[in-house]
């Protein structure tokens, strides 16, 4: 058996926007998780494209979340919630031929998946929306449940509407509504009204888990916002939600100027419990510059998505033949490589 020769770095990716990867590295270049490692970048620079912009990076094709796993490694429990590409339920056993099941790629993201972000406004609904049209367009079940929808007296669509007119899945809850546009638990508080009780959510997150392939739940603001109230009357937040699950995270993050820190510390807190996640940038510019270039290198390791700007706006229906192409196939889209990606977005 001869050893696998050593892999060349890139020439031709610029230091200063994508530093390469180092081994000894224990995070990102602001602190950022170390990702898998991407694959080498086709050679050669981006040709210019003109208009006065920042020419985009070099940048290694997508890397889906468990793609580079070993297959050696022993398959995790049946009983535990199901998150990278495992069935919901495992498939029934035939003595005629089997047909081939739509979920066979190991890589794609099933069950219950949570959804957050770095911050408040910063595309988790659009997001959302983007993953149900995809997953749906691959012909699963979806269903999209909001825990807890604050800011109803302001009279501006809810969540749960954005989501049904872009996306159109075949559910969407929402558990508990509140007048003010504060985080859950300071609203039901204003209000008076009765607090989301954390197993009130995990028991309807799991109902919805077992009639659909695909369950999305949209958080509110960031990961650590106040949501509701335990038994015990201690608050609880969205990543307690994800550990109580056993659930992957989607951090939806900005792509510019301080979205690296915020990002860093989303996915530190989460990778502290255990949870698995990704990343998706929920508004590419229209006429990006350097900032935005130099976090898209940073990114690249965790991203698993890019929405354009506006696409909130769009028809739906161009909203739900497009959304597949901003999302990787870890997410049921047609996105496999940021290279390509970056010179059409350029």
């Amino acid at each position: 058996m001869t050893a696998d020769p050593p892999q060349a770095s890139d020439p031709s990716r610029p230091p200063a926007v994508v530093p390469p990867p180092r081994e000894e590295r224990s995070g990102g270049g602001h602190g950022l998780p170390v990702g898998p490692p991407p694959a080498a970048a086709a050679p050669g620079p981006l040709p210019p494209h003109g208009g006065g912009h920042t020419p985009p990076p070099v940048l290694p094709p997508a890397v889906d979340p468990v793609e580079e796993e070993s297959e050696e490694q022993p398959e995790p429990p049946a009983a535990r919630p199901t998150w990278f590409g495992e069935p919901a339920t495992p498939p029934a056993e035939s003595s005629g031929p089997a047909a081939k099941p739509h979920r066979a790629d190991h890589r794609e993201w099933h069950g219950i998946v949570l959804v957050t972000g770095t911050d408040t406004e910063v595309g988790k609904t659009v997001a959302t929306a983007a993953m149900a049209a995809a997953a749906q367009a691959a012909g699963l079940r979806v269903a999209v449940i909001k825990p807890g929808q604050t800011g109803i007296a302001t009279g501006a669509p809810t969540d749960a509407e954005v989501v049904t007119r872009l996306a159109g899945p075949e559910t969407v809850r929402t558990l508990a509504e509140y007048p003010e546009p504060l985080a859950p638990l300071a609203a039901a508080k204003v209000a008076g009204l009765p607090a989301l009780a954390l197993f009130d959510v995990v028991d309807a997150v799991r109902a919805e888990a077992e009639k659909h392939d695909l369950v999305l739940v949209e958080g509110a603001g960031g990961l650590l916002v106040p949501m509701g109230l335990r038994p015990s009357g201690e608050a609880w937040t969205f990543a307690d939600l994800a550990t109580t699950l056993g659930s992957g995270v989607i951090v939806v993050t900005r792509a510019g100027l301080g979205t690296l820190n915020h990002t860093a510390l989303t996915l530190e807190a989460l990778d502290r419990r255990g949870v698995p996640a990704k990343v998706i940038l929920g508004a590419w510019p229209a006429d990006p510059e350097l900032v935005h270039w130099a976090n898209l290198g940073e990114l690249v390791p965790h991203l698993v998505g890019a929405l354009p700007s506006g696409a909130g706006s769009m028809d739906p229906g161009v909203f739900r033949r497009s959304a597949p192409g901003w999302l990787t196939p870890a997410l049921h889209g047609v996105l496999d490589n940021w290279r390509v990606w970056a010179e059409e977005a350029g």
